[in-house]
């Protein structure tokens, strides 16, 4: 076997029709708690803590576009699921009901490994997070928010995956041709679909 070619597909956002609806969907859930006011304590507890639930699904509706050797139930390799956390996150214990997750304190980086992943399967993520004493640093004390950028309170996942004899722009090969060998080639072509960036 040999690798015949590589190639992207980019969506574009004028094209109602162009690729847009990928066959798996992850549901994140993060909240921060609102700041103590002036005063007071945070319950006795010394920590400021936020939780964050993730729950990832594979949808058999979708844009892509199957081999017609393909057979049997949607199922979805590789599937891998990369969480950054902002700045003010001290630390996250973290817990899957599927796979694993291994949080690096240093980079504020957590890797969920899940692999395969089928229609009927709902792995979820749960956890909280020790967050930095002065993580809010607004002066009225009633926003509960840190004072930093939407995108930074709830950065954007990361997911990998492949599926085998996909594709998402329906490219084929009609033919192969192989000369300078005296065996017949028979054409068998495989099509991995892979996430991307």
């Amino acid at each position: 076997p040999f690798e015949l070619m590589r190639y992207r597909v980019r969506r574009d956002p004028d094209d109602s029709l162009a690729v847009g609806s990928m066959p798996i969907q992850v549901m994140p859930s993060v909240g921060y708690p609102r700041r103590p006011a002036s005063g007071t304590t945070n319950g006795g507890d010394s920590e400021s803590r936020g939780r964050i639930t993730i729950s990832v699904s594979a949808r058999s509706i979708s844009s892509l576009i199957y081999s017609s050797s393909r057979r049997g139930a949607l199922v979805i390799d590789d599937v891998a699921v990369l969480i950054p956390f902002p700045k003010f996150v001290r630390t996250a214990n973290l817990t899957v009901t599927a796979g694993q997750v291994v949080y690096d304190e240093a980079g504020k980086m957590a890797k969920w490994v899940i692999g395969k992943l089928d229609e009927k399967s709902r792995p979820e993520l749960k956890g909280d997070m020790v967050l930095e004493d002065n993580y809010c640093d607004d002066d009225d004390g009633n926003t509960g928010r840190p004072g930093v950028g939407s995108g930074e309170l709830q950065p954007p996942l990361l997911v990998n995956w492949k599926i085998l004899l996909a594709s998402v722009s329906g490219l084929n090969v009609s033919g192969l041709s192989v000369t300078g060998e005296r065996y017949k080639p028979y054409k068998g072509v495989r099509n991995i679909c892979r996430s991307g960036t």
